[in-house]
């Protein structure tokens, strides 16, 4: 008998339990969200390029990217957190790690993603509320940090508006950062401006169930690829609830 390929099919044995199990997990990671409901020809982008229909229960992965079109589609995080998207949006989710330990975020849990263009609204999840300096939202123009928040962002010619509806927003780009609070409106015109509040920002009550600005039609373009940088820094602060009223659907 050879006993070394004995041994050799005894190990690979004992092993393969091992072997699917963590396959099974890294798919599980893998997985970022899910849709909600979408409407039209929302459609989902793979890394590979190929698409498939955006329909409740599929499955987005990180490195994938949801086009609206000329529809709607609203995604829920595994970490809670849910994100609104508009006609003519595209939206990729970058890195996503998330590992809930009896209701909290462990220290390694992420989310990096890239806002292409369009219109959404977005709420934190567990993610955004206890790792925030781990949760980014990168554009052309300037990346967003939060603070357990529900806030509403646009991107397009004219560059992004975020209008913060609970907690409060930081954006930064190579050219400064500006913090936006509850019922005001930051402006970023491109990548070396500094984001900068609108005149009589916060002067009027802005609740969440107020629309999305809308934006000019834009041409359908491929998205960009992704991008690594680094995850900005943000002092901690007390998050509200994830679970405020009027979120778009």
């Amino acid at each position: 008998m050879n006993f070394g390929a004995f041994s050799g099919r005894l190990s690979f044995r004992r092993l393969l339990p091992l072997i699917l199990l963590f396959g099974v997990v890294g798919e599980a990671l893998a997985e970022a969200a899910a849709i909600v409901f979408a409407t039209g020809n929302a459609r989902i982008i793979a890394v590979d390029g190929s698409t498939r229909r955006a329909e409740r229960g599929v499955p987005l992965e990180a490195g994938e990217t949801v086009d609206t079109g000329d529809g709607k589609a609203q995604l829920r995080f595994r970490d809670g957190a849910t994100i609104s998207l508009q006609p003519g949006t595209q939206f990729r989710v970058e890195q996503f790690r998330f590992s809930e330990q009896n209701g909290q975020a462990a220290e390694e849990d992420m989310v990096v993603m890239r806002f292409l263009k369009g219109a959404l609204r977005a709420v934190s999840g567990l993610i955004g509320k206890q790792k925030r300096e781990q949760y980014r939202m990168d554009t052309a123009v300037g990346t967003i940090g939060i603070r357990g928040t529900e806030y509403a962002s646009t991107m397009g010619a004219d560059g992004l508006s975020v209008t913060t509806y609970v907690g409060l927003v930081e954006v930064c780009n190579t050219a400064g950062c500006s913090q936006v609070g509850p019922g005001q409106t930051l402006v970023v015109p491109d990548a070396t401006s500094r984001p900068k509040l609108l005149p009589g920002s916060g002067q009027s009550r802005i609740a969440p169930t107020d629309p999305v600005p809308q934006l000019p039609p834009a041409q359908m373009t491929a998205p960009v690829a992704p991008q690594e940088t680094h995850v900005p820094q943000q002092s901690p602060q007390s998050p509200p609830s994830a679970n405020s009223p009027g979120f778009l659907r």
